[in-house]
C-alpha cells in the first residue's frame, strides 16, 4: 500500500496549535466586527479573469496561478487571495455603501515552499468599498493595530507610503525605467525581467545584489499631485492623532499591481527573513477593472 502524505506546500494543523488557530481568527472577528465590518465567505475559486484584474505584470498571475479547466469547460483558478473575489461580489450585489467586510480562510498560490510560505494559506483580512475618505485608509489601519494589542503582539512596526493617483504611477513608472534601464547591468537577471514587465515591481525585489540599486532609484513622493499628496498627508495627521507609529518608506509600492495612493505593510523583525506579516492600501481602480462602476476602496490582509 502506498504512504500517502500531504502535498508539497501544504500541511496538517493539528492540536495545540489548531486551539491557537481558531483563537486567532476568534479575536479577529471580535476586533473587526465592533467596528462594524461583517463577515463575508466568497467562494474557493472564481472564473480566471477575476483573478487577471489582479495585473498581467503581477507574479500571482504569471507564475502562481492554480488554474485548470472544469468539466463544463470553464476556465477557473483556485482563489490567490480574497481582495479580487470581494470586488466580483461588490460588484453583482451592490452593496450599500460604504460596504465593509472581513473574511477568514485558504488561499493558493503555485510558489516555492520555504519556512512561513505555504502552496494552501489561511489569511484574515478586512476590506472597505464606496468611501474615498482619507479617513477610511486611517481607519483600516488602525483595526490592524487594536488586533495586534488584543493578541499582545509588541514587535510590530506600520512601514507606508504614496503611490499617487492613476496618472503619477505611470509618470514615476517612466521615471524608474529611465533609472533601471541606465542600470540594468548591475541588476539580477530577475530583475531584468521583470523591469522589461513592470519596473514598480523592481523595487519589489528582496534579492541583495539588487539593492544598492534601489537604494538610489528616485522616490515617489517626487511625482505625485498635489491632490494624493493631500490624501496622503491626511492619513498620517489621523494616525498621529491616533497614536499610532510609523515610518514612510518611500521604496514600498506592495506586490499587487492594483492599488494607488496609500500602501502598508506591518512588519516585525521577530520572524527572521519573512518580516512583513500584514499589508494592503488603497485599490481604487479595482473595482472598475471588474466590470463596475468606479468606486474608492481599500483593505488589508495578514497571513495565518
Amino acid at each position: 500500500m502506498p504512504e500517502f502524505k500531504t502535498s508539497p506546500g501544504t500541511r496538517d494543523i493539528l492540536a495545540p496549535h489548531s486551539a491557537r488557530w481558531r483563537a486567532f481568527q476568534q479575536v479577529f472577528a471580535s476586533t473587526v466586527e465592533a467596528a462594524g465590518y461583517n463577515y463575508i465567505i466568497p467562494p474557493m475559486f472564481e472564473d480566471l479573469d477575476i483573478f487577471l484584474r489582479l495585473g498581467e505584470a503581477t507574479e500571482v498571475v504569471t507564475k502562481e496561478m492554480y488554474d485548470f479547466h472544469d468539466k463544463g469547460g470553464r476556465h477557473v483558478a483556485l482563489r490567490p487571495e480574497q481582495t479580487a473575489s470581494v470586488c466580483r461580489a461588490f460588484v453583482e450585489h451592490r452593496p450599500t455603501t460604504p460596504w465593509k467586510v472581513w473574511y477568514a480562510g485558504p488561499n493558493f498560490r503555485y510558489e516555492k515552499p520555504q519556512q512561513g510560505r505555504y502552496r494552501q494559506f489561511d489569511q484574515v483580512g478586512v476590506e472597505a468599498l464606496g468611501a474615498d475618505d482619507p479617513l477610511l485608509d486611517a481607519e483600516v489601519i488602525a483595526l490592524a493595530s487594536k488586533f495586534y494589542t488584543d493578541l499582545g503582539l509588541q514587535k510590530v512596526h506600520l512601514s507606508l507610503n504614496t503611490l499617487g493617483d492613476a496618472g503619477d504611477r505611470e509618470k514615476y513608472s517612466q521615471r524608474l525605467l529611465e533609472y533601471f534601464s541606465s542600470n540594468e547591468k548591475d541588476l539580477t537577471a530577475d530583475s531584468r525581467a521583470t523591469l522589461a514587465r513592470n519596473p514598480l515591481r523592481v523595487l519589489d525585489s528582496k534579492r541583495e545584489p539588487d539593492q544598492q540599486v534601489i537604494a538610489g532609484a528616485p522616490a515617489i513622493r517626487d511625482s505625485i499631485s498635489a491632490t494624493a499628496n493631500e490624501h496622503f498627508e491626511a492619513v498620517l495627521m489621523a494616525l498621529d492623532a491616533l497614536n499610532i507609529s510609523y515610518e514612510i518608506n518611500n521604496r514600498l509600492v506592495r506586490g499587487l499591481d492594483y492599488y494607488n495612493l496609500s500602501v502598508f505593510e506591518w512588519i516585525t523583525d521577530a520572524l527572521g527573513a519573512q518580516g512583513t506579516i500584514a499589508g494592503g492600501g488603497r485599490y481604487d481602480p479595482l473595482i472598475e477593472r471588474m466590470g463596475g462602476k468606479p468606486a474608492p476602496a481599500c483593505g488589508w490582509a495578514m497571513g495565518m
